[in-house]
């Protein structure tokens, strides 16, 4: 009896932790002076670099773009996705692509002044995955 305490409370506690990782990840601002990568306001127009998030994922995946070249991802299903950088859920290898929830519809643009290969997910369904290539 004594065991089924300490598994609850330690599952209950490491609980906590992830979601608390999770909730101060989405509510980060994806402007930063630090970063490498410039993001361009949240919601811009349509770029001839477009990820398109549908129910089945993201596509192209992977797509290749040009130091300072505009990547949007635009929202074309029926819910809401969340884009985060990998890995999850720590969103923490590539700041830039924590740019949150983009709602059926809407499109969020971000602009790479840095060549590399960045990784993102749909934190709402981490198995939904891309890549960007910029050279």
């Amino acid at each position: 009896m004594k065991i089924q305490k300490i598994l609850i409370v330690g599952t209950i506690g490491v609980s906590a932790l992830v979601l608390a990782a999770c909730t101060k990840t989405a509510g980060q601002s994806t402007s930063n002076a630090n970063q490498s990568p410039a993001a361009v306001g949240s919601t811009s127009p349509e770029a001839a670099n477009t990820i398109t998030y549908s129910d089945n994922g993201f596509s192209p995946n992977p797509i290749n773009v040009k130091v300072g070249e505009a990547v949007t991802f635009k929202n074309a299903s029926s819910s809401v996705v969340q884009v985060n950088s990998a890995p999850h859920p720590a969103h923490n290898l590539y700041p830039i692509l924590n740019i949150g929830a983009i709602n059926p519809g809407e499109s969020k643009s971000i602009t790479f002044t840095s060549a590399g290969t960045y990784k993102y997910h749909n934190h709402l369904n981490a198995s939904q995955n891309g890549q960007i290539v910029v050279q």
